[in-house]
């Protein structure tokens, strides 16, 4: 038996729109010659580590197989995730980058900007990802150190609607993982993951020589990002890098836009010596906190690995959590554009919907996740959407996608047009004792059995006179209190909010979910983060 697939040079008719610009070279369309099953199944030779060098080519005849095994439990929600030398390897990177390289070429498009993260893998995943890219036809811009938000506006930049960033984001310095774009600020959602899977399983990858290039495309972002800000206050700040990238770009964003800038943990470290590069957890906010109120400053601001979520101390050292900022924002989207739908995730306190409503816009909610959200976004035509871990898109001044600089510095400019203080101004908003977000260990290939089944029924018993959301996970929401929980998409893991409009309220909620979480056995306590907030 015997597949052969034959790759003929064709070249793409040239076009002249910007939303869909011209091929610069040549890509290969596949058409099968001929197809032998034996016993009603495919055959392919198999490529390993010691025959990569032996792929067989015969008058541009072309078949290649992938002979290792890559678990399926990389492809999430959105994005892919691992833990390296485990699930990920420099042979793995190299793999999903002829598959990309494969999703691409049948859109007609052939360059992808690539970046990656501080982390202690990054750089060699990063190589071997575009080896893989470049192997099967697809020019590459290296784009080094970088943040994801750059890599999308360098779609922009380049006139493609391919990129690619190696980051696991918040995730623990043992993991890495793969966003990649399918369009102008669009990222993969389900389907798409789904359909690069299907082409890496096949093994059946386009071929060519793509060529690499490096560039630095950070001054033109700094240029670019700081354009839509004229802000009259020198506002003093304090930046928490979380010993990533993040804390090497944006102290220059900040003094760009005129701000005094204090750096906090902005030195690289791909250990990620103080834990989780993750700005939502209470552990990076209180540090973030304590500083702010030693330098008496105005905000402090936390990024992620890959520079694309922030959150926010306020200026007396007040720890806010991010829905709360989605509030504030929507408040500005709306003084604006009277009426407009505001799309946040279902993770997001009862604070941003009664704010959306007594404002006079619509609320909708999304499922959780960055590339899910802008997806709604653009359904709905809104110009804003946000989620608790910080992602923020703005669509009525800016590209839609989330940009955790663009969104530092609207909030200054939006307190400076209101006349207020960061303090000042989430006071006014509607009060709730509400939790962080809480992750507890939860192994992939029974979260979401679990949660959806016994978890569930626990849950409608503690709240019966609530209303159901099932969009992702459970949501039971009353009247003055809220629960959700539901499985993460980026790790092993649950996630749980909760809240009330009284701190007695918000303490039987506390034990209540406790009590439920304590009967599974399946359900671990020792990892996650911010898990103290439930003892």
């Amino acid at each position: 038996m015997l597949l052969l697939v034959e790759l003929m040079s064709k070249t793409s008719p040239t076009s002249s729109t910007l939303t869909n610009p011209p091929p610069t070279k040549t890509t290969f369309i596949v058409s099968v010659v001929r197809v032998e099953l034996v016993n009603r199944e495919l055959h392919l030779p198999l490529l390993t580590k010691s025959t990569k060098k032996k792929r067989t080519t015969q008058n541009n005849l072309y078949w290649y197989t992938l002979s290792m095994q890559i678990n399926p439990n990389i492809y999430r929600g959105y994005d892919l995730r691992g833990v390296s030398g485990v699930d990920l390897s420099p042979e793995v990177y190299y793999t999903l980058g002829r598959g990309y390289a494969t999703f691409l070429a049948q859109r007609r498009i052939t360059l992808c900007p690539v970046g990656c993260d501080n982390r202690l893998t990054s750089e060699e995943y990063k190589n071997s990802f575009i080896q893989g890219l470049n192997d099967g036809g697809i020019d590459t811009f290296d784009l080094g150190l970088s943040m994801s938000q750059v890599i999308y506006f360098s779609s922009y930049e380049y006139l493609t609607k391919a990129g690619a960033m190696i980051t696991a984001s918040h995730n623990p310095k043992d993991y890495n993982g793969l966003k990649l774009s399918v369009g102008y600020s669009d990222t993969m959602v389900t389907e798409e993951i789904q359909e690069l899977k299907k082409i890496v399983d096949k093994g059946v990858f386009s071929k060519g020589q793509g060529k690499n290039t490096k560039k630095d495309i950070f001054p033109v972002y700094l240029a670019e990002i700081t354009k839509y800000f004229d802000l009259s206050r020198k506002w003093k700040v304090v930046i928490d890098g979380c010993n990533t990238g993040s804390g090497i770009f944006y102290p220059q964003i900040l003094r760009h836009a005129g701000c005094e800038v204090i750096e906090q943990n902005c030195t690289p470290d791909g250990n990620y010596p103080l834990g989780n590069p993750d700005p939502t957890e209470t552990e990076v906010l209180e540090r973030l906190a304590k500083t702010v109120t030693e330098e008496k400053a105005d905000i402090g601001f936390a990024y992620d690995a890959d520079g694309d979520r922030v959150a926010v101390v306020d200026n007396t050292g007040q720890v806010l959590w991010m829905d709360t900022i989605v509030a504030l924002y929507a408040q500005d989207v709306l003084d604006f554009i009277p009426g407009a739908p505001i799309v946040y995730n279902n993770l997001c306190s009862k604070v941003v919907s009664e704010t959306i409503v007594n404002r006079g816009g619509q609320p909708i909610v999304s499922r959780t996740g960055h590339s899910f959200v802008k997806a709604k976004i653009k359904e709905v035509r809104s110009p804003f959407g946000g989620e608790l871990s910080g992602h923020i898109f703005f669509m009525d001044n800016f590209y839609g996608h989330d940009d955790a600089a663009y969104a530092s510095l609207r909030l200054l400019s939006y307190l400076e047009r209101t006349g207020q203080d960061l303090h000042q101004a989430v006071e006014k908003l509607p009060k709730y004792f509400s939790s962080p977000e809480i992750k507890l260990g939860l192994a992939d290939n029974i979260k979401f059995q679990l949660i959806a089944g016994p978890i569930k029924e626990d849950l409608i018993k503690l709240l019966p006179y609530g209303t159901i959301n099932e969009i992702d996970g459970i949501r039971i929401d009353t009247k003055e209190s809220m629960v959700v929980v539901r499985a993460s998409q980026n790790g092993p893991y649950l996630t749980t909010k909760f809240e009330s409009k009284t701190l007695d309220g918000y303490d039987e909620l506390k034990s209540g979910i406790a009590k439920i979480f304590k009967k599974y056995s399946e359900i671990d306590w020792s990892t996650g983060s911010n898990t103290s907030s439930l003892s």
